[in-house]
C-alpha cells in the first residue's frame, strides 16, 4: 500500500534519508525568461511550506526541447503531500508562470538513504531493480558514494523511489549522482574507465538492474532556503 512492493519490509541496515521532495517535470518555450520568473515568484514555496527549492535544466538526453524540472524539498512525506493540497499547478498555475510552461506531470519522492543536497551537474538515471534487490541496490550506490569520495571527487548519490508518480514513474528508482560541474562529473568517469572500480559498488549495483528507463544530465540550482 505504502511502497508499490518497491521496499521490503527488511531494509537491510540501511536508513533512508530523511524528508521528501516534490517535483513538477514541465516543458518551457523560454528557459532564460521561465527561470528568472521562477526566482521572482517564490510565494508557492513559502505558501506550501517548502524548506528548499530550486530547478534542474536537462541538457543532454532531452524527452523534449525545453526540458527542466523544479523540485521542492520537505520536513517529511507528511509535509509533501500536504504541500499538493495548497497548491495545484496544473489547476490553478501562478500567472507569471502559465503562459512560459507546460506542464508534463508531477510526483513525490522519498529517498532511500541519505542524500546531501547540493545542486550541481547532475546525472538523473530512472532505473527498474526487482523489489527483493532494491535495498542491495542502494547500499551499492552507498557503496561507490563512499569510494567515489574517498578518492578526492566532491560527489553525492541519491536514489528515491516515487509515490504517486503515474503510470510514468510508477515501477522506477530515481538515481541522481551530483558533482559540481560538468567536468569534475567527467573525472569521475574518467577514472572509472582508467580501471578504478569505486570498490565495484557501480558495477555490483547495476547488474540488478533490469531496465534503464531513462539517462540524462541536467545542470541543477537551488533558488530558495526557508528563512
Amino acid at each position: 500500500m505504502l511502497t508499490n512492493g518497491v521496499v521490503a519490509d527488511d531494509h537491510a541496515g540501511m536508513t533512508p534519508g530523511d524528508g521528501a521532495f516534490t517535483t513538477i517535470m514541465l516543458q518551457t518555450s523560454d528557459l532564460d525568461r521561465y527561470i528568472s520568473s521562477l526566482k521572482s515568484n517564490l510565494q508557492v514555496q513559502e505558501r506550501t511550506g517548502a524548506m528548499v527549492a530550486g530547478f534542474c535544466v536537462t541538457k543532454t538526453g532531452h524527452d523534449y526541447p525545453g526540458q527542466m524540472m523544479v523540485w521542492n524539498g520537505f520536513a517529511s512525506v507528511a509535509d509533501a503531500l500536504d504541500a499538493s493540497m495548497k497548491y495545484d499547478a496544473m489547476a490553478a498555475p501562478e500567472p507569471g508562470f502559465a503562459a512560459l510552461r507546460s506542464i508534463q506531470y508531477s510526483a513525490t519522492w522519498k529517498p532511500l538513504k541519505p542524500f546531501k543536497l547540493d545542486p550541481g551537474y547532475e546525472r538523473a538515471m530512472r532505473v527498474v531493480v526487482p523489489a527483493d534487490k532494491v535495498m542491495s541496490f542502494v547500499k551499492e550506490m552507498t557503496v561507490l558514494e563512499a569510494a567515489v569520495q574517498s578518492a578526492g571527487h566532491d560527489m553525492n548519490i541519491g536514489v528515491f523511489q516515487a509515490l504517486g508518480g503515474g503510470a510514468i514513474e510508477a515501477n522506477n528508482l530515481f538515481v541522481r549522482t551530483v558533482a559540481r560541474d560538468a567536468a569534475s562529473f567527467g573525472r569521475v568517469v574518467d577514472d572509472y574507465f582508467a580501471g578504478n572500480s569505486y570498490n565495484g559498488g557501480w558495477d555490483r549495483g547495476m547488474a540488478m538492474v533490469s531496465e534503464v528507463v531513462n539517462d540524462q544530465f541536467e545542470q541543477c540550482e537551488q533558488i530558495y532556503t526557508a528563512k
